[in-house]
């Protein structure tokens, strides 16, 4: 490309990338103009994760297509990659050839694995600081000159910025939808989450259930200890429930003492277990001071209103609590009973 095409190529990459902060957006628009901007098969992306000692893949072309995850793919150990790490403690680039026995072998041999040829890596720097990698590879056995290597330096300034902007909008995007007692989900996020949810199971027919908790005698802990040991009570039962679910299951507190756990792919019993584990826990951490009363219900095709299904779930709890609580039942559904658990 001429370098006055290449300087074009940039300002409109860097239009591009400067009208979102969506971090997938940001990947996506990379990945579909670095191999025209460079020239070369592909180009990849990953972050330093400095406390692993590794790079994390955002952008990685596998068989013949582009991988994009913001959450991060794969992980690539610096200790077995001599020449990446290089890169990321310099900031200095490096080029890897296949053909070149001088070349660090490690490279070498995961570039032969992925059927390419050659390769250049460029730190991703922000503020003086690495937080990446750029990778630019090719098929053919290639060597890229300084005019090469000055370019794609200058698409790494660009991508780097963009990245880092995405990343600090997700941060406060995620600060937003927590609760500053717990840490956990706060009620906009379950309400945003937990109505996605159930429109996914009506559509694919999977098992969806909602686990609603309430701690027990919060307000004698109060009277008694002071709002200080009310926060401790709800900071345990938010661990206890944190302690007791899955990656997927997402946690929340709604306000007080009433918590709510979305559990996709899950049925009753599941919850049933989660009830449980998290009971257990909750005592465990409290040395037998604290327990919530639960209630559990589906989303089903007669019950499939995200809102229908919290206030089956909200009085169950209540039925709970009103039998004495530490305990969790199920909502009543049709030609069905409440079972205690």
């Amino acid at each position: 490309m001429a370098p006055a095409h290449r300087f074009q190529a940039l300002l409109d990459l860097s239009r591009a990338l400067s009208s979102s902060l969506d971090l997938r957006e940001v990947l996506r628009e990379f990945a579909t103009r670095a191999a025209e901007l460079t020239g070369a098969t592909a180009a990849q992306l990953s972050t330093y994760d400095p406390a692993r000692g590794a790079v994390v893949m955002l952008v990685e072309y596998q068989q013949g297509r582009d991988e994009i995850t913001e959450r991060g793919g794969r992980i690539y150990d610096l200790a077995d990659f001599p020449a990446t790490r290089h890169v990321i403690e310099s900031q200095e680039a490096v080029q890897v050839r296949v053909a070149s026995a001088e070349d660090d072998p490690a490279e070498r041999a995961l570039l032969e694995e992925q059927g390419h040829r050659s390769l250049l890596m460029l730190p991703l720097v922000a503020r003086g600081e690495t937080m990446g990698l750029m990778e630019i590879v090719d098929t053919e056995d290639r060597s890229w000159d300084d005019t090469d290597v000055d370019f794609c330096r200058a698409l790494c300034d660009i991508v780097a910025i963009a990245i880092r902007n995405a990343y600090l909008f997700a941060e406060l995007q995620e600060s937003a939808a927590r609760d500053k007692l717990t840490g956990l989900y706060n009620r906009r996020l379950f309400e945003e989450q937990f109505e996605a949810a159930a429109a996914h199971a009506l559509r694919s027919g999977e098992d969806l259930t909602l686990l609603v908790v309430d701690l027990d005698g919060l307000k004698r802990i109060n009277d008694l200890g002071g709002h200080g040991a009310g926060d401790l009570a709800l900071r345990a039962l938010a661990d206890a429930l944190r302690s007791s679910i899955r990656a997927a299951d997402v946690a929340c507190r709604l306000g007080g003492d009433e918590f709510a756990v979305v559990l996709p792919a899950s049925t009753a019993e599941d919850a049933v277990k989660v009830a449980e584990r998290a009971q257990d826990a909750l005592a465990e951490i409290g040395r037998g001071q604290y327990s919530f009363s639960g209630g559990i219900a589906r989303v089903t095709a007669a019950q499939f209103s995200a809102e229908d299904v919290y206030r089956s779930a909200d009085l169950a709890a209540y039925r709970a609590k009103a039998a004495g609580g530490a305990r969790t039942l199920l909502a009543v559904e049709t030609r069905a009973s409440a079972e205690s658990v």
